[in-house]
């Protein structure tokens, strides 16, 4: 494994329910990044289809075994890719799915857990739930990854560094609501300190990448970020730009902050197993 790793986030907008043209947007921004000399480039979520898909999502999603990939898992052999899309299973369930490219293969995938169907989302409509958190390792460490709403429940990124995740790719299509005095969304500082937050708690990398653009009536925001083990931002896109943010991660970095800092390994496992058992017990009586 190397002691440093390039990653380049691609902040993109998506044209919905059209994947080729999706597509070719990615094989531009992943040339790019190759042409930077980046070990991975991460998407944001359902990059390759857009959000707001609505019925759109059964003509959009793709098993594994789909034409559609081989292009990326061609590229792949020269940069790691992580792209969101709609995944089909063998059993016809749809997810919101982000997929990890390898070495010109599908190395993970990671299906979101957490489906927000309130206000203006109704996720569950359309998609199943994932129902696992699971790190993996990859010739650039083990990784863990995360699709939006997942990473609002601290949990999620605690049991991805507790499995041994160095890194946390967080790929996002995140709604602004609202504009405060620094001419950015109101919802983006709660966003930001939520991207501390899981960096500081975990004492792990932590990778971001939103989108921007307008779909539906929704806007999306970008800001993708980079933040480093001890929760200090080491690198920041624009707000509502196109943009491929290209940051540097230091393993020799992440061993001090967890020398430093014992979280992870003073954890008391069995102790948050137990009580979380008693709590879902107690639950069930009401």
């Amino acid at each position: 494994m190397k002691r440093k790793v390039t990653i380049a986030a691609a902040q993109m907008n998506c044209k919905l329910a059209d994947i080729e043209a999706n597509l070719e947007t990615h094989y531009a921004l992943i040339e790019q990044a190759i042409g930077q000399q980046c070990n991975l480039i991460q998407f944001p979520e359902l990059s390759l289809t857009g959000y707001s898909l609505k019925d759109a999502v059964f003509d959009t999603a793709l098993m594994d075994s789909d034409s559609k990939w081989d292009r990326l898992k061609e590229l792949s052999k020269h940069i790691s890719i992580v792209v969101g899309g709609v995944e089909l299973n063998k059993r016809f369930e749809i997810y919101n799915t982000l997929f990890y490219f390898e070495d010109g293969a599908l190395l993970s995938k990671h299906r979101k857990v957490y489906l927000p169907t309130y206000g203006l989302f109704e996720e569950k409509r359309y998609f199943s739930s994932g129902n696992r958190f699971r790190a993996f390792d990859t010739k650039w460490g083990r990784l863990g990854m995360l699709i939006c709403e997942d990473m609002w429940h601290p949990t999620s990124g605690v049991i991805l560094a507790q499995d041994g995740a160095s890194i946390i790719l967080v790929s996002s299509a995140g709604i602004s609501r609202g504009m405060d005095n620094e001419s950015r969304p109101q919802n983006v500082q709660d966003w930001e300190a939520l991207n501390r937050s899981l960096s500081i708690q975990t004492t792990s990398y932590m990778t971001f990448a939103n989108r921007i653009g307008v779909e539906d009536g929704l806007t999306f925001w970008g800001g993708s970020e980079f933040i480093d083990p001890y929760g200090h931002r080491i690198g920041k896109a624009s707000y509502f730009k196109e943009e491929l943010l290209v940051g540097e991660i230091d393993f020799l970095k992440l061993k001090h902050a967890r020398i430093n800092t014992t979280l992870l390994s003073d954890e008391k496992l069995t102790v948050v197993i137990d009580e979380l058992n008693r709590i879902h017990i107690d639950r069930k009586e009401y």
